[in-house]
């Protein structure tokens, strides 16, 4: 004999499975990605650049929509959306994806995609011998690690830090800002030296006639100067 089919227990039974799916799906469900400040990195915690200092810093590098700026540990990346808000091409590099993620989402809401793009990539493994201006917010230790990259780059290049120097290299000019800014509020600038490379005597044999004309103008100059002093 079958049993009889009670309509309210079936329901009951039904509400009380949804309701069970439904809570696993949201416990189960990922939350989006929020970035902690002091969080772990590959080299470095996660701590955000102030915005008033990231300004001063763009300020002091005076850049312009015809430069390339590269942000070495782009973070959240607010540095290149600022300096893209300017209008130049900037680019993040950052080695943690979800915050590269959080970064191209920043720029789209921010209007800026077009000329704001970040790369999940190792720092020290990236080519930033194009960039015109360089930012980076790193410990003393990891700026010494880059110097040497830095220093091969265009003359004229410019570099800004947040907080942190390069030891024997001293900054061509250093700014603190005081407001909206409470830690973390001084930037520094260094101007990528041209190199010299040591004069090369040239043989006399070698010597073009315009630079022997030159030459003998000075002995001519030489004599004459070395007659009145001895007069």
């Amino acid at each position: 004999m079958r049993s009889p089919t009670n309509p309210r227990l079936i329901l009951l039974t039904a509400a009380a499975c949804l309701t069970a799916s439904l809570a696993f799906a949201q416990a189960t469900e990922q939350k989006p990605f929020e970035p902690s400040v002091g969080q772990a990195g590959k080299d470095v915690v996660w701590v955000p650049t102030p915005q008033a200092l990231v300004n001063k810093m763009l300020d002091m590098a005076k850049v312009t929509p015809a430069d390339f700026l590269m942000d070495l540990g782009s973070g959240d990346g607010r540095t290149v959306i600022t300096a893209a808000k300017r209008g130049l091409k900037a680019m993040g590099v950052e080695y943690n994806p979800d915050m590269v993620a959080l970064s191209i989402k920043n720029a789209a809401a921010a209007g800026v995609s077009d000329k704001a793009s970040f790369v999940k990539a190792d720092i020290f493994e990236t080519d930033f011998s194009k960039a015109t201006v360089i930012t980076l917010f790193l410990l003393p230790d990891l700026n010494l690690r880059l110097r040497p990259k830095i220093l091969e780059m265009a003359p004229g290049t410019r570099i800004v830090a947040n907080s942190f120097r390069m030891e024997a290299w001293e900054p061509d000019q250093t700014e603190t800002v005081s407001d909206d800014c409470v830690s973390w509020c001084t930037a520094l600038l260094w101007i990528v030296p041209a190199t010299f490379t040591p004069l090369t005597v040239v043989p006399a044999g070698a010597m073009t006639a315009s630079c022997a004309a030159i030459y003998r103008a000075l002995l001519v100059f030489w004599g004459s100067f070395t007659s009145v002093r001895a007069s």
